[in-house]
């Protein structure tokens, strides 16, 4: 009998052992919460969205809050409070995120120095019951005063599918400044040899654009905030030809077969091959040049005029509208965005300016291609070469040849493709031909003070 009491006695102790060991686990423990805030600028504006992770793997999270100082005022961003379970378990969430904003102006806050605090407190019964407490901080600068834009050069007239540059001054450090015309962006880079805060913005007006509906230049601080400003402008419209081009059988045989083997999806008859060549590659084709055409070396690579093809034939021009024919049917409309210039077959290539090749490869319809970064945003192509003479990175002097011409791609004879871009829109190749129309719309705005 004795032992029997002895055996339940030892029960009761392991019992009482093992739910204070529990106990000790969960509502003894002396380790803070953890917390992992998402990085955080040095510097926000009139609105910043963080984020914030508690983690409690024990007795589990009790609360968690966050509070912003400024001076004598303490203001509370958030707080949140966690569902316990039975008493001897803790808290019932261990993890959680929770994200805050901050909109000083609506705290009533002023521009300066603040005190970001976050606090977190577990399950734990340590510290009279309270728990144990997790506390980050950060020091943050406010700035709600946006940028102030002024404008340095005045006349604009821009040509549809033309181009031209915008001057203007910035007050503060930015992160993001340009030219917004519709939906395109064009950069703002610093002004070649100009004073801290000044900028230039090389633009474009598409082809196919005369009444943009919205123009302006922005700016945007390192707190976020964003500057708007008008700027003076014309846009002169562009009279574009309308070019009916001829679909043969024979260049269906001769032309299709080069795409089928490169592109084992087009498959079918060979006018259906031709159609989706000419709409679905065509467009594919475009996207891929404009994203070549994104990022710009931040200062001018080119002087003076641009180079043509030497003793060259007109063939067709930019923004010509053509309508395709077979057998005396039209079959499909689509708008040519470069300059056609024939030479003798074979005919060395001169590049247009100096610049930096950044394609230089097989381009769909264009075949064989070479792109020219010139700076500033400032892009030329050249398309439909026999032969690529040179690599991507290779810097190229105005007149070196990069090519010959040729009848890749879907050329159906030898010629040149000539294109000009600004950070990826399409414009019009003749315009930077012409050394006084350079002067005009280009030199004069970037020299302007």
């Amino acid at each position: 009998m004795g032992k029997f009491f002895a055996y339940i006695a030892s029960l009761v102790c392991i019992a009482l052992v093992g739910a204070g060991g529990i106990l000790g686990y969960f509502l003894l423990e002396g380790e803070p919460p953890k917390l992992q805030v998402t990085p955080i600028p040095k510097i926000i504006g009139r609105k910043y969205t963080f984020t914030v992770k508690a983690t409690d793997e024990r007795s589990g999270l009790r609360s968690i809050s966050a509070t912003l100082s400024q001076g004598d005022k303490t203001l509370k961003l958030g707080s949140k409070t966690y569902r316990q379970k039975e008493w001897w378990r803790g808290s019932a969430v261990s993890e959680d995120k929770i994200s805050w904003t901050i909109r000083p102006i609506e705290l009533g806050l002023a521009q300066g120095k603040a005190l970001l605090q976050i606090c977190a407190r577990d399950s734990s019964w340590r510290n009279g019951l309270k728990g144990n407490e997790q506390v980050w901080k950060t020091d943050l600068q406010i700035d709600i005063t946006p940028p102030r834009i002024s404008l340095e050069s005045t006349v604009h007239n821009i040509r549809s599918g033309g181009a031209g540059l915008v001057s203007y001054r910035v007050n503060k450090p930015i992160t993001k400044t340009g030219v917004w015309i519709n939906k395109h962006f064009f950069p703002g880079y610093p002004k070649p040899g100009g004073k801290e805060g000044m900028y230039v913005a090389m633009v474009a007006i598409p082809f196919n654009v005369t009444r943009p509906k919205q123009i302006f230049i922005e700016a945007v601080d390192q707190a976020g905030n964003v500057a708007k400003a008008q700027f003076p402008y014309r846009i002169l419209p562009k009279v574009l030809r309308v070019r009916k081009i001829n679909i043969s059988d024979r260049f269906l045989e001769q032309k299709m077969p080069e795409f089928m083997a490169r592109y084992p999806e087009l498959k079918g008859p060979l006018l259906k091959v031709f159609l989706k060549i000419n709409t679905e590659l065509r467009h594919r084709d475009n996207t891929e040049i404009r994203n070549y055409c994104k990022k710009s070396v931040p200062k001018i690579l080119w002087h003076g005029r641009f180079e043509r093809l030497p003793r060259s034939a007109f063939e067709a021009g930019f923004g010509d509208e053509r309508h395709y024919f077979y057998k005396g049917r039209e079959i499909d409309r689509e708008f040519h965005m470069g300059i056609d210039l024939a030479s003798v077959a074979h005919a060395p290539i001169p590049a247009g300016n100096t610049g930096l090749v950044v394609f230089a490869g097989y381009l769909g319809i264009y075949g064989n291609t070479v792109i020219l970064d010139h700076g500033l945003g400032l892009f030329s192509m050249y398309s439909h070469m026999s032969e690529i003479r040179v690599s991507v990175g290779d810097k190229v002097e105005r007149g070196d040849t990069i090519g010959i011409t040729g009848m890749t791609g879907l050329a159906g004879g030898d010629h040149l493709h000539c294109g000009m871009l600004v950070s990826g829109v399409f414009v019009d190749p003749m315009e930077w031909w012409d050394q006084k129309w350079i002067q005009d719309h280009i030199l004069a705005n970037l020299s302007a003070q």
